[in-house]
């Protein structure tokens, strides 16, 4: 694998691990997930909790299939970015997941919300289109490290948005 190969799993692993736990902490956390999914009007009430479940399923295979099979995981990675986009669009929502523990975003208005995603989306595209191949030790933990590092900056991306912008209207 290539280390820019590496470091955008990391990335995607660490992003994707992170909305798993912020969802699934406890069964609180997964009961307010399910919740929220009263604002995509398409998803019935019944189906709220298994659509829930499946999404953290999915989230969860994400990270472990970038850890063995890399286009596999960035695949379904770029396949459950863009359904969550499309569908939070389509709701005219800002992007209220509670994939990094968050109830509500307050601070985040769409063009965050798009461009974390839209980047997230290249990084996965990225691991698809890299080649793979071996790796030398320090350089590949040197791309692993960054992968994780910007991966951690990515979950914190409405605070880091606020820091910048301040409160923004969504």
């Amino acid at each position: 694998m290539s280390y820019a190969q590496l470091g955008c799993r990391a990335l995607l692993a660490v992003v994707f691990a992170v909305a798993v736990a912020g969802k699934a902490r406890n069964r609180a956390t997964v009961a307010a997930f399910a919740a929220g999914l009263a604002d995509f009007p398409w998803i019935p009430a019944r189906l709220r909790g298994p659509v829930a479940i499946a999404t953290l399923a999915a989230e969860s295979v994400t990270v472990t299939l970038l850890a063995g099979a890399a286009r596999a995981g960035a695949a379904l990675a770029l396949g459950v970015l863009v359904l969550f986009t499309v569908a939070t669009l389509a709701a005219g929502r800002a992007g209220d997941c509670h994939c990094f523990g968050s109830a509500r975003v307050t601070s985040g208005s769409r063009r965050t919300f798009l461009g974390r995603n839209a980047l997230l989306a290249l990084v996965a595209l990225a691991v698809v289109l890299l080649p793979g191949g071996p790796v030398a030790m320090a350089p590949g933990t040197v791309s692993l490290v960054a992968g994780v590092a910007t991966g951690l900056v990515v979950t914190r991306w409405e605070d880091l948005a606020y820091l910048f912008r301040g409160p923004a209207a969504n």
